[in-house]
C-alpha cells in the first residue's frame, strides 16, 4: 500500500495537528513552534464544549487543572472560573501572602498542568468568574482574550473587581461585583456569591489584612442537576457551619495541596472533609493540588478519607471525584467516586478495517 503524504501541515477542526504532516521539510521560526505547540490541548476542549449540549436534569463541568474549570447550562450559556492561563511564576515578600505568613523572601511557583483551553477560542463566552485576587485566579492572559474576542461579564468580589477595572482595563458596563449574600442571573443560570473565608487573600497586597467579603467570594452556580460551589483558595473555617445551613450545596470545589512545615497555603485532605461536611455536600472535587510543585498532592488521601468516614457513617452519602485536567464531569451521574482516566479512544476500533487482523489483511 502506497502512503501519501500532503505537503502542507493538516489540521483538523479541533485545532490538533496530523501527526503524519508534522516532519514535512517547512519553515519554522519561534514564533511558529509557540502558536502549533501552545497551548497543548489546541482547541480540542473549546470544540467539545461548544458542541457539547447539556442534557436536562444535570450540571456539566470541565476541569482545566489548577482551579481551572468551565460550566456551560442547558440553554447553552458558558461561565468560566477562575481559568489560568499563566506560566511558572514567583512571588516576593512585599505582596504575597504566603511569603508573609510564612516569612519567606521569595517563592517559586513551577507550573506542573498542561494547557488544555485556549483563552481565545471560545465561541461563546457569558461570564468569567474570579474568587479572588491571585494572579493564577484573576488571570491577565484569560481577562485580555475574553475581553478581545467576547461580549461577556466579568464577576468578581470587590477588590478584584478594582483591579480588573483599573489595571486591566474592564469597563464598568462587563462588570459585576460579587458582594456576599447577593446573586445574579445570567441566561438560565442562577450564581449565589455565598461567604468566602480566604485568610491568605486577606493578606495579600494588604497591612493590616482586609475583610474576607472585600478580597474573597465563593461561588455556587444553581444547576439542574444539583449546585455547584467553588471556593477558591479557602482554608477551612467553621463559618461554614453557617454556610452550609443558608446554601444548598451538591458539589463542591475547593483547593488542596500539601503544605511544607511553615506553610498553610492550601488545605490539607482532612480540612477538605471537614469543609464538605460543614457544608453538607454530597460530592468533593479536590482542585489545585496538580499545578505548582512546590504544593503537589495526591487525591488519594482525600478518596481514603471519604471512604473511611463513611464507613464510620459520619457522612454515609458523601464521594470524591478527583478530576485530571480536560475532563468533563456531568452531576449527578458521575457523582459515585471516580478517580478519573482518561478516555482511551476503544470506541473508535474497528476489526473490519485493520491492516493486521481484518478482511484486507495482507499479513497471514
Amino acid at each position: 500500500m502506497e502512503i501519501k503524504i500532503s505537503d502542507v501541515v493538516k489540521y483538523d477542526e479541533q485545532g490538533v495537528i496530523d501527526g503524519a504532516t508534522m516532519g514535512l521539510k517547512r519553515e519554522m521560526t519561534r514564533d511558529i513552534w509557540l502558536k502549533e505547540v501552545f497551548p497543548e490541548w489546541g482547541s480540542f476542549l473549546n470544540y467539545e464544549i461548544d458542541k457539547y449540549e447539556v442534557p436536562a436534569g444535570v450540571g456539566a463541568l470541565w476541569y482545566f487543572g489548577a482551579m481551572s474549570c468551565a460550566l456551560k447550562s442547558q440553554a447553552g450559556a458558558v461561565f468560566l472560573v477562575d481559568l489560568y492561563s499563566g506560566p511558572s511564576m514567583f512571588s516576593d515578600y512585599s505582596y504575597c501572602g504566603v511569603c508573609r505568613t510564612a516569612g519567606a523572601k521569595k517563592l517559586n511557583w513551577m507550573r506542573t498542568h498542561p494547557m488544555v483551553i485556549d483563552p481565545w477560542k471560545f465561541k461563546r463566552l457569558d461570564a468569567v468568574c474570579v474568587t479572588h485576587h491571585h494572579q493564577d485566579h484573576m488571570d491577565y492572559y484569560t481577562i485580555q482574550a475574553a475581553l478581545q474576542t467576547t461580549n461577556c461579564k466579568f464577576i468578581a468580589p470587590p477588590e478584584a473587581a478594582r483591579r480588573m477595572k483599573l489595571n486591566m482595563g474592564v469597563p464598568e458596563d462587563r462588570l459585576i461585583v460579587a458582594e456576599v449574600g447577593k446573586s445574579v442571573q445570567i441566561k438560565d443560570m442562577k450564581i449565589d456569591f455565598a461567604p468566602n473565608y480566604d485568610i491568605i487573600a486577606t493578606k495579600t497586597g494588604f497591612d493590616p489584612p482586609a475583610d474576607f467579603s472585600e478580597v474573597a467570594v465563593g461561588y455556587i452556580f444553581n444547576t439542574e442537576g444539583g449546585n455547584f460551589a467553588f471556593l477558591g483558595d479557602t482554608l477551612f473555617h467553621n463559618g461554614y457551619r453557617m454556610v452550609g445551613e443558608k446554601y444548598q450545596i451538591d458539589a463542591v470545589s475547593m483547593a488542596m495541596g500539601s503544605n511544607a512545615p511553615g506553610y498553610t497555603d492550601k488545605m490539607s485532605p482532612w480540612d477538605l472533609w471537614r469543609v464538605a461536611e460543614n457544608l453538607n455536600a454530597k460530592v468533593i472535587l479536590p482542585m489545585h493540588h496538580d499545578n505548582w510543585a512546590n504544593c503537589y498532592e495526591d487525591p488519594r488521601y482525600l478518596e481514603q478519607i471519604v471512604e473511611w468516614k463513611n464507613k464510620e457513617r459520619r457522612h454515609p452519602n458523601m464521594s470524591v471525584v478527583s478530576l485530571l485536567p480536560g475532563a468533563r464531569y456531568i452531576h449527578p451521574t458521575d457523582n459515585d467516586g471516580q478517580h478519573y482516566s482518561y478516555p482511551d479512544n476503544r470506541d473508535r476500533c474497528d476489526w473490519r478495517k485493520s491492516l493486521e487482523y481484518g478482511p484486507e489483511s495482507n499479513i497471514k
